[in-house]
């Protein structure tokens, strides 16, 4: 339950909310949003990056036909599967620091020893291993983030995590592109290369804080205090300010602590059953095109350069994600995801039916544009319109949902439509537009610069 108490307020003592709503922007929210990028970057290395790498180990190996296309990504998407529901449950019971102590080092380790096997299968096991340990990532940063950024640029501050994180596409395409000819270390280098950001990563997290609203939602009100105290003298010593602006709503945090099947609440189950639609459907959207874009153009242009060219293409998330970061907070986020899932078929569309290497690259890049602004609305929406009781349990639980579909749908475009047939697979895109377009418009609840507690409630 919510209160929202309009009365001047002498204390502060207990509105955790109202105070991390009132922080002025200080060093400490780009220190804090800078940790929480590393993981992402790193993430962002294997998941935007695993159709190229998938090549290197299929020419390695000998894969032929639907498994040369379609083994590694299934195994890393299982992987994701399953760390999402277990690590955004941790995120909820445990809290969300404890949650960043475990998951890098385990992605880490999963990627190094992947990169040493000498059989595709045990490769597919260990990065299986590393994508349990990024699973609960997205959700997490994602929650955590919510509950720390102010309202008004809560947005612009998860843009701006996204567009750093995602400047590892186009380098681990480029990476990928440089060692495709190295025979035995093709594929090892990008794993060994990943596997050491996730490692570096992890060591970088620990001087993580808590998140203060899941301590007073857990009824941990002397230890949320103490860590809103050394959040407000920092931040009034990095800003030379004296004295905060004052608190203007008590937005106070209920206790309550959750079981797993609270999203399924009377007061959250209508938010789990239209994302868990939403994620389902959406995933095919974005990854049709990030697992079959580079094979798309090396088929259709072998003598092209065709890795470098997916570079160019995949570099239209980073330029995207820029873009994002100044409009993000100025659209309503169910309208922004709509925009640019459609825009998104728009240009792929053009990318799948254009000729000529140039044309190809220039719409390939244009659809990367509209899909990173897509998924930046779509990682700050999920995670916003939970309560702080389930935040991170109900978003890694409709997150597991996308990565198990992605396994699915990315099946179904290769046993019928073909991993090679660009017009067929936006053919398909457009049937996943409009139904995550509908479920947005009949069930999706406005979000944009408001309290995480308003939403909820």
């Amino acid at each position: 339950m919510l209160y929202i108490n309009m009365v001047e307020h002498d204390s502060k003592t207990e509105n955790i909310a109202g105070r991390l709503e009132r922080l002025p922007f200080s060093r400490f929210h780009v220190k804090f949003a800078l940790m929480l990028t590393s993981g992402e970057w790193a993430e962002s290395l294997m998941l935007l990056g695993n159709g190229a790498i998938l090549g290197l180990v299929a020419a390695t190996f000998g894969l032929t036909g639907n498994l040369s296309i379609y083994a590694l990504p299934a195994f890393f998407f299982i992987g994701e599967f399953l760390g999402s529901i277990f690590f955004g449950r941790l995120a909820d019971t445990r809290g969300r620091k404890a949650v960043f102590l475990y998951n890098q080092l385990i992605f880490g380790m999963g990627m190094i020893i992947a990169g040493f096997m000498m059989d595709w299968q045990l490769v597919a096991i260990f990065v299986l291993i590393g994508g349990i340990g990024v699973g609960g990532e997205f959700p997490l940063v994602d929650s955590y983030g919510t509950e720390v950024f102010t309202g008004k640029h809560r947005g612009a501050w998860l843009a701006l995590i996204y567009t750093i994180a995602v400047t590892a596409a186009p380098l681990i395409i480029y990476i990928t592109s440089l060692t495709a000819n190295a025979g035995y270390y093709s594929f090892r280098i990008p794993l060994w290369f990943m596997g050491s950001a996730g490692i570096a990563v992890w060591i970088i997290r620990f001087r993580l804080k808590e998140s203060p609203r899941w301590l007073a939602n857990h009824g941990k009100m002397k230890e949320a205090e103490g860590m809103m105290d050394d959040i407000e003298e920092e931040v009034k010593k990095e800003t030379g300010n004296k004295e905060l602006p004052p608190i203007s709503d008590n937005l106070e945090v209920p206790v309550q602590v959750s079981r797993y099947k609270d999203i399924f609440a009377k007061d959250v189950r209508k938010t789990t059953i239209m994302m868990a639609i939403f994620m389902f459907f959406q995933s095919g959207i974005f990854y049709g095109f990030v697992i079959f874009a580079p094979n798309l153009v090396k088929i259709a242009y072998p003598k092209s350069d065709p890795l470098g060219g997916a570079a160019v293409i995949f570099s239209g998330f980073v330029v995207g994600s820029i873009f994002n970061i100044f409009i993000i907070d100025r659209i309503e986020r169910k309208w922004g995801i709509i925009l640019f899932a459609v825009l998104g078929g728009v240009f792929g569309t053009f990318f799948a039916v254009i000729h000529g290497f140039d044309q190809v690259v220039i719409f390939g890049f244009l659809t990367a544009f509209m899909l990173w602004n897509f998924s930046n609305f779509m990682h700050q929406y999920n995670a916003e319109i939970f309560p702080t009781r389930v935040r991170t349990t109900a978003a890694g639980f409709v997150y597991s949902i996308s990565r198990i579909s992605t396994t699915i749908l990315v099946l179904f475009i290769v046993l019928f439509i073909g991993a090679h047939n660009a017009p067929g697979i936006f053919a398909f895109v457009w049937i996943l537009v409009i139904i995550v377009s509908l479920v947005l418009i009949v069930l999706g609840p406005k979000s944009t610069r408001r309290y995480v507690e308003q939403i909820a409630n």
